[in-house]
């Protein structure tokens, strides 16, 4: 088809006005779960949800959260949010009530929209304003209708009633550039949030980038599962989509049990793009041999990874084993989304690396904050219009990650050779990224502090070949107090953190290991986790049905008391996607097997998991 040549420069305002007036009004925009919402039905809900912020007082400037796993919603309030300059927080839904509790004190929102599930779940503090979104049955899916068992039909309810009630609006006056668009949290819910700043102008920036180096266009069928809480399900899903007339596929929620028919709608819906994080692309390079050919389309450009660390090994495998070329991306939730980019083009492409720097600036710098010498790593600074305007209400945070040229300070160590590629070496931060989620060492130590028993914690990560790091904690127990065990330690941390945050394992120690200044000495305590036998001695004795609940209770931190044979990963307090293969590789090292990629995607209750196990002890 032809098209007009597109110019992502500009207001960010304009930019979505633009892109309202040349939609096609019939084309899907999003499809999740197989469910399209065409462009003309998402511009009107855009257009009333504008109506509503008005009707229920919310003004520019004002902030509005949002905590919801509707996908479709979300981008509809988001989009709404920004055009109507109402500043948008993106809450992560798994939160805990006390970490929501601590997230919403933080933000002083002037309005709150919240699933219906996770509004029973915690009462919100006193006077928030809130409208709440009750479950959509209008695809008649199981669960609306046990949830709408019995009621009235009524028509639509919740925030969905009120928009079919209300007219959609005009769009209001252009935003300025300077007014802050989008707000997350970067890390930390539990004492001292930190809430990154989006201003319209960063947004603006960092979406003309993409297009410039993604060749996103009308014709583009965006296949994205990471979640709409991370700039990455945002920016690279509803957003660009929106901005460029494309399509965005994505599901409600991503099982890795269903990664088989992700892939196979790369080939049915003729996806051109795929964003992931290397933990996925692992489950990709083992599912290999079956889906070999699942990424051979004529439509198919490339795989887009980000979040995480990208393992040489893991993208030759992958980029050999399917045929296409993985994009690797680095950057954090301060720089929107991305800063440096290895591809697809030939002359950013080196694998291995993060590439080079696009539409902003880099360098390296030592200690002493001079530039590190040619070949020396250094910290890795960046600065140009993607850069956040700061922490939420915390100058004191933003002075020491921005300095006053502007240079943003990333506290991740780099090297840059002679042809300008890019290559992380190590962190400066204490800060754990696991399965592409950055976690605050410190919001876990503050959490075990509030236990009676716990006089110090220490949490770190160690090295997870699904995970990129997993978390642990080192306990000292208070004088007088017995020292708890791993059981009473996991359900403390299960009770005031979200499931990615809740330690894997618990070390009680004497005392936690120090320099002579004070330091903790971090490499001893790794070193003393790396040599811990916990997991392996629980594997090793009773049935195997047995074996199989305590390896899972390990990596679900869970209590053993809540699992069954019939435990599933939706209604299992832990079991996500990065959790499935790492009981997938946990297993096969206790139990010295190699389980198929059928067999895989075959658990999907831990009885399924014990069954597999035997056949193999039988085939054995």
């Amino acid at each position: 088809m032809n098209q007009q040549p597109l110019d992502l420069r500009g207001p960010l305002t304009g930019l979505l006005d633009r892109a309202a007036q040349s939609a096609d009004a019939n084309k899907p925009f999003m499809v999740v779960d197989g469910k399209p919402l065409t462009y003309g039905a998402f511009t009107d809900r855009v257009a009333r949800l504008i109506a509503l912020f008005g009707a229920k007082g919310l003004s520019r400037g004002d902030r509005a959260g949002i905590v919801t796993d509707d996908a479709a919603m979300a981008a509809a309030l988001i989009v709404a949010a920004l055009r109507a300059g109402v500043a948008i927080v993106n809450f992560n839904p798994a939160m805990t009530p006390p970490e929501r509790a601590n997230a919403l004190a933080a933000t002083d929102l002037a309005h709150l929209f919240i699933d219906r599930l996770m509004f029973d779940a915690g009462p919100l503090p006193a006077g928030l304003a809130h409208t709440v979104i009750e479950p959509d049955t209008g695809a008649g899916g199981l669960i609306g209708k046990l949830l709408m068992r019995g009621a009235k039909s009524a028509g639509p309810s919740g925030l969905a009633g009120e928009l079919a009630a209300i007219e959609p609006a005009p769009m209001p006056a252009p935003v300025p550039a300077d007014a802050i668009g989008l707000m997350l949290f970067t890390s930390g819910t539990t004492s001292a949030p930190k809430v990154v700043q989006l201003s319209h102008a960063n947004l603006a920036a960092q979406l003309a980038t993409f297009f410039k180096v993604y060749d996103y266009d009308a014709d583009s069928r965006i296949l994205n599962p990471l979640p709409m809480h991370f700039t990455d399900g945002i920016l690279h899903g509803p957003l660009i989509a929106f901005m460029t007339g494309a399509t965005l596929y994505r599901p409600q929620r991503f099982n890795v049990q269903e990664l088989g028919t992700l892939l196979d709608s790369v080939y049915r819906d003729r996806i051109t793009h795929f964003n992931l994080v290397p933990a996925m692309l692992s489950l990709m390079d083992r599912l290999g041999e079956a889906y070999r050919d699942a990424l051979a389309t004529p439509d198919f450009r490339y795989i887009r990874s980000s979040g995480d660390r990208l393992p040489e090994a893991l993208w030759r495998s992958v980029q050999d084993r399917f045929g296409v070329k993985i994009i690797n991306t680095y950057g954090l939730s301060e720089t929107v989304c991305e800063a440096l980019y290895c591809g697809p083009s030939d002359d950013t492409f080196r694998i291995g690396t993060i590439g080079k720097p696009v539409d902003c600036e880099i360098r390296l710098v030592g200690e002493d904050g001079k530039p590190a010498a040619p070949g020396e790593a250094g910290e890795l600074m960046i600065c140009g219009t993607n850069i956040m305007a700061g922490y939420l209400n915390r100058p004191d945070l933003t002075s020491d990650a921005i300095d006053g040229g502007g240079w943003f300070r990333t506290g991740d160590l780099a090297t840059i050779d002679a042809d300008g590629f890019v290559t992380i070496t190590g962190r400066k931060k204490a800060l754990i990224i696991s399965g592409g989620a950055n976690i605050q060492p410190q919001e876990i130590v503050d959490a075990m502090l509030t236990h009676e028993a716990v006089a110090e914690a220490h949490a770190l990560g160690m090295p997870d070949p699904v995970w990129g790091e997993r978390v642990v904690c080192a306990i000292v127990p208070r004088p007088g107090h017995e020292a708890p065990d791993q059981d009473a330690l996991t359900a403390h941390a299960r009770g005031l953190l979200s499931p990615n945050k809740v330690p894997r394992a618990f070390k009680v120690i004497e005392a936690l290991p120090r320099n002579p200044a004070g330091k903790v000495l971090v490499d001893r305590l790794q070193a003393s986790f790396g040599t811990d036998g916990a997991t392996e001695g629980e594997a090793q004795s009773g049935s195997l049905e047995d074996r199989v609940m305590a390896l899972a209770a390990q990596v679900f931190v869970c209590e053993p008391a809540d699992l069954r044979l019939t435990s599933e990963p939706r209604s299992t307090f832990g079991w996500d996607s990065f959790a499935h293969l790492t009981l997938i590789s946990e297993v096969e090292r206790a139990f010295s097997v190699t389980l198929s990629a059928r067999d895989v995607l075959r658990v999907t209750t831990l009885g399924h998991l014990v069954e597999i196990l035997e056949q193999h002890r039988a085939g054995g």
